[in-house]
């Protein structure tokens, strides 16, 4: 003890686990346990690593409003979400703008990755660069608890690529648990990896408990384990009619495991559990989107937005509403085609659009309720069936285009608008595609796609 006083720094206490670090994977961060726990370090832009600035710059917000919006006849939940910015300095947005979210592991992720490698949950560490090796700025803020540490900056429920299964393999003592891992980390084991870890939603949580003699000091596990990144949501409300506040629309992520047990998306997970009388908290930063309505308020919009993809609509109506009534401005027609499975299930934000259409805001609302009769019906086949209105709004009134939600949908939407160009346009289907790509080009079409 006197000769640690002596010679270690005041309030730093080395990792206890530097004799097991001979012939592990050189790793590039050194982690310092410290005493007198501090706020974390102010550092400037280039001692940040650049991939995870994010976790400096979002700002933590309380929410107000967190309801579900689908019935209780739905196994399914979306919920609206709405956080207060009126103290958060600089944090502004422009309507339908992309909301960045940081995630939060669960507790109980936390715990059990904190129990399986032998951490001190309550902890404080520092994290520097290892001698000798190039540093690119640091990964998260700290000094901060092992706890902050797994929870927020810590991706514990991916899939982990086989590039990391390999590099776990390196910290497992059991030939059995290492041999295993090498195996799905080469290519012959890839359809193996496919179904034991991506197809079944096998994260580096699950991987701990199935190999428990998987055993790595903290420095050791940052450098393998991947970070958690931000989830991002298309605002749905309008900056100038909520400019104190941002709206999400969150469908909340449950798959069933072919285990039995539930896979959670972790920040729609997150998401869904703030309780606003609780004065609950999320990180969140704003990044720009291309959805911008026409500067010539005149110009009708056509929006396409099945499921959560309603949610810039949203945004963009409350824009246009705010733009006739406050600003006293001459709007052009909106059209919106929305879809869900049916009417009593998820048709969210009903009584908004019904609102809308009371007010002549929304002109002409279509909706797809795709389980309500034998043959599926989706937003495209509507567009179809409105082929002749549609290429009158577009190419007769130089209306402005919005799509959002899936990637299958939004291909659907591009292939039902090239045919409505071929049927009513009298274009090739070579001159249709053109005919979009100049649309796009010119901001009138406008795609915001997820997987």
């Amino acid at each position: 003890p006197t000769l640690k006083k002596a010679y270690l720094k005041e309030g730093v206490v080395p990792t206890n686990r530097r004799a097991s670090i001979s012939g592990l994977p050189e790793t590039p961060y050194v982690v310092e346990y410290v005493t007198n726990a501090t706020k974390p370090d102010q550092l400037s832009t280039d001692q940040i690593h650049n991939t995870t600035r994010h976790f400096f710059d979002a700002v933590d917000c309380p929410v107000t409003v967190n309801r579900e919006l689908r019935s209780s006849e739905d196994s399914g939940s979306t919920v609206h979400v709405e956080i207060d910015i009126s103290k958060a300095n600089d944090l502004t947005y422009h309507t339908a703008d992309n909301l960045g979210v940081l995630p939060v592991n669960s507790t109980a992720d936390v715990e059990a990755v904190a129990k399986a490698l032998g951490y001190d949950l309550d902890a404080y560490f520092t994290v520097k660069p290892a001698p000798k090796t190039e540093w690119h700025g640091a990964p998260f803020p700290t000094p901060c608890t092992v706890r902050d540490c797994l929870s927020q900056y810590c991706d514990l429920t991916s899939a982990p690529r086989r590039s990391e299964l390999k590099q776990l393999a390196s910290y497992a003592t059991d030939p059995t648990d290492k041999k295993a891992l090498l195996r799905m980390s080469s290519k012959e084991g890839k359809s193996e990896y496919k179904e034991k870890i991506v197809e079944s939603h096998v994260g580096l949580v699950d991987l701990l408990r199935r190999c428990p003699s998987i055993s790595a000091p903290l420095e050791h596990f940052l450098h393998f384990c991947p970070r958690l990144i931000p989830r991002y949501y298309t605002i749905s409300s309008s900056s100038s009619v909520y400019p104190n506040s941002v709206h999400i629309t969150v469908s909340v992520t449950e798959t069933k495991k072919k285990d039995g047990s539930i896979f959670r998306g972790v920040c729609s997970s997150h998401l869904s559990g703030l309780v606003a009388s609780k004065k609950d908290t999320v990180r969140i930063f704003n990044r720009e989107s291309t959805f911008r309505l026409p500067k010539d308020t005149t110009r009708p919009i056509l929006m396409i937005g099945p499921g959560t993809g309603i949610a810039p609509m949203r945004a963009l109506l409350q824009e246009r509403a705010y733009q006739r009534d406050s600003l006293k401005k001459t709007v052009g027609p909106n059209v919106l085609y929305f879809g869900c499975k049916k009417q009593s299930m998820d048709y969210i934000y009903e009584d908004e659009l019904s609102s809308f259409q009371k007010d002549e805001i929304l002109n002409e609302l279509h909706v797809a309720f795709s389980r309500e009769q034998s043959k599926k019906v989706y937003v495209q086949h509507l567009l179809a069936e409105n082929a002749a209105s549609t290429w009158e709004l577009v190419n007769g009134q130089g209306a402005y285009i919005y799509v959002c939600g899936g990637v299958k949908m939004g291909g659907d939407v591009s292939e039902a608008l090239k045919e409505i160009a071929v049927a009513e346009g009298n274009l090739s289907p070579a001159g249709a595609k053109e005919y979009l790509s100049k649309l796009a080009s010119e901001g009138r079409f406008v795609q915001e796609l997820w997987a």
